[in-house]
């Protein structure tokens, strides 16, 4: 099964001139699709959380990995997120 990534939903260094997507997007995509729903650009612990409840499988979080020098807390952070169900984090 194929992923399927949504997003911007925040600013993005990588994708400066993509609209913003709205997070309602994910609730939908996850009640009528099966394949994961990846969230791309800009994650962190903070933003990271209300994508994770709005329905994100993945978080593609590239900045918190090589955008900072606080990797390993970042990395620990974010999987904190997913301890209770089946989704992932990418880095």
């Amino acid at each position: 099964m194929k992923p399927i990534a949504y997003g911007r939903f925040f600013l993005s260094k990588t994708k400066p001139d993509a609209p913003p997507a709205a997070k309602s997007i994910l609730s939908e995509a996850s009640r009528n699709l099966s394949s994961p729903i990846v969230t791309p650009a800009r994650i962190d612990t903070q933003n990271g959380r209300c994508l994770v409840n709005a329905g994100a499988d993945v978080l593609a979080a590239v900045n918190a990995r090589f955008g900072s020098k606080q990797v390993y807390s970042n990395i620990k952070s974010l999987n904190k997120l997913f301890q209770s169900g089946k989704r992932t984090l990418i880095t």
